[in-house]
């Protein structure tokens, strides 16, 4: 009785792994296509451009503030009707020093001498803030000149409460393991954005209406995704536009990264409590892409364990040996690649393998840190 329930679970593990990897995606992409649409949006030349505001929040962004300066000056967006907004959590560094050098009218500074976390920043920081449109950015992330127009346009239809850019790693190429994980997700926001519930915002680059911005509890740790779907629980479209580009530097290392993924891993089971009303079926597609795309993804090293444990118990059968070869080679090509000093030393083909087992076990220790509460709300950047 025992072995048939380990082999039950087993085949049930990573039967969910498939179907929220490969069977999900292709459904939501045949839902889009059945079901989905173009976005209608008004051309801008006969329309008046919304105000708009850039919101940062930055922490010790010397070495990238000068960048941002400049890189926002140069978009291609009118200047009578465009501010930027920088919140400092608490910066020692100088970034204040050189965001009040800085004599452009359109440069607001807010200077808040207590490090709380990027949400205690951006809920004060918008309370000052009065425009039609708010774009949310980090202090290295740099827009190419179009992006904002690509952003503003579809709010010309009022359905539209959101919009998420599509957001580059530098010095990447396709080949990372992170490379290729950004172009899978990239073809899953397509595919939900025909839908009209884009599940989460690249929060580099994303667009929302000033009267749908609600603040949010001090200790939130994704806030680019709860605020992406309180947007949807009200109501409202989000919509992804890839021609809207920013860059941003990729990680020097799997490790660098790690810092990042068991944050978001953290904050993703956060927000579950406060985002649960669209985990109901009566929201339809939008409630069952974000079982599919979001919450079977986050436990999907719950079904890793799971499958390794009724693994060992099922070592007598030849099948069970192999299975459990090819599960300890994925995770010593993942330590491999933790150990790396630079993503160049892991050769390109197992770069995948073991970007899944480390985001993996990011997302393991994500929960972790949510279930003991210990993941801090400030954050710390992994090295670029």
């Amino acid at each position: 009785m025992l072995i048939q329930i380990a082999n039950l679970v087993f085949l049930l593990s990573w039967g969910m792994i498939a179907y929220t990897y490969v069977l999900f995606p292709v459904l939501l992409a045949l839902s889009a296509r059945m079901w989905g649409r173009k976005p209608v949006v008004e051309s801008q030349a006969h329309a008046e451009l919304p105000r708009v505001a850039m919101v940062v929040a930055a922490y010790n962004e010397v070495a990238v503030i000068r960048e941002k300066l400049r890189n926002t000056f140069a978009l291609d967006y009118p200047a009578d009707r465009f501010k930027l907004y920088v919140g400092s959590d608490g910066s020692d560094d100088g970034t204040v020093e050189v965001l009040k050098g800085c004599n452009d009218l359109r440069v607001v500074t807010l200077d808040f001498k207590e490090r709380r976390g990027k949400i205690s920043v951006l809920n004060e920081v918008m309370a000052a803030v009065d425009a039609d449109v708010v774009i949310m950015s980090d202090a290295n992330t740099m827009f190419e000149p179009e992006a904002v127009r690509s952003l503003v346009r579809h709010f010309s239809d009022p359905l539209v409460g959101c919009v998420s850019g599509e957001l580059h790693l530098e010095r990447d190429g396709g080949v990372s393991g992170e490379g290729i994980y950004w172009k899978y997700e990239g073809w899953i926001k397509r595919s939900e954005s025909r839908l009209g519930f884009l599940i989460g915002c690249n929060g580099g680059i994303f667009a929302i209406r000033r009267s749908l911005y609600e603040a949010l509890p001090p200790s939130t740790l994704v806030e680019d995704f709860v605020l992406t779907m309180r947007v949807l629980e009200r109501g409202h479209q989000v919509v992804f536009e890839p021609e809207a580009r920013a860059t941003e530097p990729a990680c020097i290392s799997a490790k660098a990264e790690m810092v990042r993924k068991v944050r978001i891993g953290a904050g993703g089971f956060q927000a579950l409590g406060l985002t649960a009303p669209l985990l109901h079926p009566r929201f339809g597609f939008c409630a069952f892409a974000y079982w599919g795309h979001k919450v079977l993804r986050w436990l999907v090293p719950v079904f890793l364990i799971q499958a390794l444990l009724c693994n060992l118990l099922l070592l007598e059968m030849p099948m069970f040996q192999a299975a459990l070869l090819v599960q300890l080679a994925g995770g010593l090509v993942a330590g491999w690649a933790y150990r790396s000093t630079s993503e160049q030393a892991v050769p390109r083909w197992v770069r995948p393998i073991s970007y899944f087992y480390l985001m993996n076990f990011a997302l393991l220790c994500g929960l972790l840190r949510f279930l003991f509460g210990t993941q801090r709300v400030t954050w710390e950047r992994g090295a670029r």
